[in-house]
């Protein structure tokens, strides 16, 4: 088992951030909007638009890809490493994010248009803060990744390797998260429509200050204390 106080922190910013990625785009397509968490889909939409001389929705699908990778872009100015260390940016890329769907919230009811692809840049920027973390590689924006590496996980176990249970947790507990968030994103898109996309902005103002919070906590020496406790 990794050291219980890191492995926490991870699996509680995993968990945080998949139940917003699942929320969101779930909350999204109910609205009206293409999924805005990943881009496989927009890509093939895309292809099909071009293929049907849908130049118009071409556009704006572009668009919406070019958002994503842009957020994915400012995430990789700001973080600028793919191992997952703790002293790194995160709580500024989080409350970045935040702003992004706070702008999402602003525009949708207005245009669903614009606020898909303030929404797509948030994800991008998320997408990119997946890190690998000891054997894994931690992703919280879809799933394909996620249930991909349960698969291999058992397949390794079934043919006899060893394979961490905190491996199973971390992935299992992700996955669990974003289904449940997405419940949640349908729920809130039902009673509360447009307005609901505010409770993400909010969620992740609240981890991106909490980050700040726990990198104070570990220039003081207290996670390094507990972790000598454990």
């Amino acid at each position: 088992m990794p050291q219980r106080v890191e492995f926490m922190i991870v699996l509680l910013g995993g968990l945080w951030l998949a139940l917003v990625a699942g929320y969101v785009n779930t909350l999204m397509i109910i609205l009206g909007a293409p999924p805005v968490t990943h881009v496989t889909g927009s890509i093939t939409r895309l292809s099909a638009d071009l293929g049907r001389a849908d130049f118009k929705d071409a556009l704006l699908v572009g668009l919406i890809v070019g958002s994503f990778i842009g957020g994915a872009a400012i995430a990789g100015v700001i973080v600028g490493g793919s191992t997952l260390k703790l002293g790194r940016r995160y709580g500024i890329a989080i409350l970045l994010e935040s702003a992004l769907l706070a702008a999402a919230a602003a525009s949708l009811p207005h245009s669903v248009h614009a606020a898909t692809i303030f929404a797509a840049s948030a994800a991008g920027l998320q997408n990119a803060l997946a890190a690998s973390y000891r054997s894994l590689i931690i992703r919280t924006t879809h799933l394909t990744g996620v249930l991909t590496d349960i698969g291999f996980s058992l397949g390794r176990l079934l043919a006899g390797h060893q394979r961490p249970g905190w491996t199973f947790l971390l992935l299992g507990s992700i996955a669990v998260s974003f289904v449940v968030g997405g419940v949640l994103g349908a729920l809130v898109a039902t009673r509360s429509g447009a307005q609901g996309l505010w409770f993400a902005a909010l969620a992740l103002l609240v981890m991106g200050m909490g980050y700040f919070a726990l990198r104070k906590l570990g220039r003081m020496g207290v996670l390094n204390a507990l972790n000598d406790a454990d």
